[in-house]
């Protein structure tokens, strides 16, 4: 008997939680639908947008692009220039094999990449 009433004060416990719906947040809102997409208002503001201001954000997209570039060739040959110097300092043969290696695969990368 207290087997049953255990069984029914658990199974009334849980159904209300079982019986709740799913529920969505869209920015500030709950709601018992899924988000809509992109408002066409927005895409089309987009599309009208000041072409001044799209020229001035490609711009910057372009200098970032570029500082991004030069600091690659930098670090590139900060490594070459730590390779080097490691092989001037001299190490075992199998390191050495490395060293020379990595250092003919950076200046290929250097040349490739950053001139």
């Amino acid at each position: 008997m207290t087997r049953l009433i255990v069984v029914l004060a658990f199974a009334l416990a849980c159904t209300p939680a079982l019986a709740q719906k799913k529920m969505y947040r869209c920015g500030n809102q709950f709601q018992e639908r899924p988000c809509e997409g992109p408002k066409t208002d927005a895409a089309a503001a987009a599309a009208n947008a000041d072409p001044q201001k799209q020229q001035g954000t490609a711009a910057k997209r372009e200098e970032r692009e570029q500082a991004i570039h030069l600091t690659k060739c930098e670090n590139y040959s900060e490594e070459l220039g730590d390779i080097t110097r490691r092989i001037n300092a001299g190490a075992n043969d199998k390191v050495m094999d490395q060293f020379m290696r990595r250092q003919k695969e950076m200046k290929d990368r250097i040349d490739r990449e950053c001139k």
